[in-house]
């Protein structure tokens, strides 16, 4: 039975994972601190079963070609944001979970990724739908770990309703293969201004179908800005960044 007040017990906490051999590790938390955790394999895939009650599926890193094994949809959709971010370089679904003793009963906590972000290790939880004191508990004792370790600790939350549907818009053409450079440059210089998706295509010359994926994926990199709290179409307001 898990006890969330009893204090933790005089046993370290320990991080099982798989190296890249595939071998079984445990460690204590202090010597994992070098452990390059976004590059190694789940500690467990995701399988569908009868009766599950969440999605087993996928979310493709496009910047490093990396496919992740995702528990939910939930998890998955914080995968898309991740591959969203231009500082988040190689990341990992569910590589590593913490072991401790608390209260005389064994206690494990599995963080949804571990990515390498800005040059620095960070381990990352999904929120579940209902906050509950396990998960403020095991939020805890990460914190706890990371201090140790020296990882920086996020917490994600997937979008909903139209920033879900635009994320999910923009997710489909995130694929380099989208991006004609010299289309791209030529289209990106017709927002220095706001102005509709679809006079920018036009000022740049572009077929219209192509031009508004090219502005789309512009939009994935975010290269270009919108406001994503509004439905994104042909029609929505674009603008260069300001650094773009």
């Amino acid at each position: 039975m898990y006890v969330p007040d009893a204090p933790l017990d005089q046993q370290a906490i320990t991080v099982c994972y798989l190296d890249r051999f595939g071998r079984r590790r445990e460690l204590p938390v202090e010597q994992a601190a070098q452990v390059p955790f976004e590059q190694l394999a789940p500690l467990q895939m995701p399988v569908p079963y009868p009766g599950r009650q969440s999605f087993v599926t996928k979310a493709w890193a496009s910047a490093t070609g990396q496919s992740l094994a995702c528990g939910s949809l939930r998890q998955q959709r914080c995968g898309m944001l991740l591959d969203r971010d231009p500082t988040v370089a190689a990341r990992s679904a569910g590589p590593m979970e913490l072991h401790w003793t608390q209260g005389g009963c064994t206690q494990s906590l599995r963080p949804d990724f571990v990515a390498l972000r800005a040059a620095r290790r960070e381990v990352i939880c999904v929120a579940p739908e209902e906050i509950t004191d396990r998960w403020h508990a095991g939020q805890q004792l990460l914190a706890q770990a990371a201090a140790v370790a020296g990882w920086r600790v996020r917490v994600l939350k997937p979008p909903d309703g139209v920033e879900l549907d635009n994320l999910m818009l923009l997710y489909a053409v995130r694929s380099p293969q989208q991006l004609a450079l010299d289309d791209a440059e030529a289209l990106a210089r017709r927002f220095t201004s706001p102005r509709t998706i679809r006079s920018g295509v036009r000022a740049a010359g572009l077929p219209m179908f192509a031009g508004v994926d090219l502005a789309y994926h512009l939009i994935w990199r975010r290269r270009l800005h919108t406001d994503m709290t509004r439905l994104l179409t042909p029609s929505s307001t674009a603008w260069l960044r300001e650094d773009g």
